[in-house]
């Protein structure tokens, strides 16, 4: 399923460029400006790309390679922190003992 998602944006993009690209050739008048449609599509596209990229990209990075959210990962780190100090403790009051001998 991801890698459908992945694809969609680029192909939506890649239909839709060369939907406009036929659109300009055919509807455009030989003498004149194109139709109000036409100049409409081609003026907003760059802005739509860019606004769709972005949005492909911010929810692209929003997650780790692993599936799991950052703060997700970020909560792991601060439990295994703890779980660290924890020991490290432990290891500090062992060797704090005075030795028996």
């Amino acid at each position: 399923m991801t890698k459908l998602r992945s694809w969609l944006l680029p192909v939506a993009v890649w239909i839709a460029l060369v939907g406009v690209l036929l659109a300009w050739f055919t509807l455009t008048p030989r003498g004149g400006a194109p139709y109000w449609l036409v100049s409409l599509i081609v003026s907003w596209l760059p802005f739509l790309a860019l606004v769709g990229v972005w949005l492909w990209f911010s929810r692209r990075n929003g997650r780790a390679s692993s599936g799991a959210s950052w703060v997700d990962l970020f909560e792991q780190q601060v439990a295994e922190t703890q779980r660290t100090n924890a020991l490290l403790e432990r290891i500090a009051a062992a060797l704090e003992k005075p030795s028996a001998g």
